[in-house]
């Protein structure tokens, strides 16, 4: 009789765990099968957090029509966080439906949002007309701003060409921040202009750290000109090893 009882027993509980895993799953399932696109309207009406959810649950893959619609209104929302991800969506996504609306975003008192209306140009290419936007952006106070702004310069084509910010990029070498000078040199070496040459062997001699001067010599030998041998000749009698042994490497692989 206490035997029957429990296997009755059992046999319920394991009904009950069925039916609760049951329950438990298939309402997810249902909903990861069935959920449905939100609409613009419905977008806007969410609160910031689950806006900026529905942002980066978009993809390549799932992009509807829709999306777009919602994207492009994110972009100009008044919480700074939905700008950020659809600003984010749009550097993933590679789309340049709204770059005019992005340029716009350079003029942002927040920062962040400033950095990445700068990254998603740099990536999805570049409007010839943001060119003055982006040069402006080399005199940010932020450096995160101007590091990107020096990289982003650098996909015009025809600014390379016709070096229209040449001269504001070479007056910009008194720069401080360490990340911000390493795209200057890099940018002078991208114009390819051989009045940048004497700037930079001048600024070998003024460099405020062991890595600036690095970062000098290896933009210098990129240039392989006969001024950026003897310079680095030079730097091979240096009293820090690391700047010796950089100088002698670069002269090994460059000349």
């Amino acid at each position: 009789m206490k035997l029957c009882q429990r296997s009755r027993a059992a046999w319920i509980v394991c009904c009950a765990a069925v039916l609760f895993s049951t329950c438990k799953s298939v309402p997810g399932n249902l909903a990861l099968k069935s959920s449905p696109k939100l609409t613009v309207e419905e977008f806007n009406a969410l609160d910031w957090q689950r806006q900026v959810e529905a942002l980066e649950a978009i993809t390549s893959s799932n992009r509807v029509r829709e999306d777009d619609r919602i994207i492009a209104s994110a972009l100009i929302d008044d919480d700074s966080a939905v700008i950020v991800a659809a600003l984010e969506t749009t550097w993933r996504l590679e789309r340049d439906d709204n770059l005019p609306k992005i340029i716009e975003l350079l003029d942002s008192t927040d920062p962040i949002i400033r950095w990445r209306a700068l990254l998603v140009i740099e990536k999805i290419g570049s409007d010839a007309e943001a060119l003055e936007q982006v040069a402006r952006m080399l005199n940010d106070k932020e450096w995160m701003v101007r590091e990107a702004a020096y990289r982003t310069l650098r996909t015009y084509k025809k600014e390379r060409k016709e070096k229209i910010y040449f001269y504001t990029v070479l007056f910009k070498l008194n720069e401080k921040n360490p990340q911000v000078v390493a795209e200057i040199y890099r940018t002078l070496v991208w114009y390819d202009d051989d009045s940048a040459w004497p700037y930079l062997i001048k600024r070998s001699y003024h460099c405020k750290s062991a890595s600036e001067l690095i970062l000098v010599m290896r933009e210098l030998a990129r240039t392989k000109t006969r001024e950026a041998q003897v310079r680095l000749k030079t730097l091979t009698r240096s009293q820090s090893v690391i700047v010796r042994t950089e100088a002698t490497t670069l002269l090994s692989d460059y000349f």
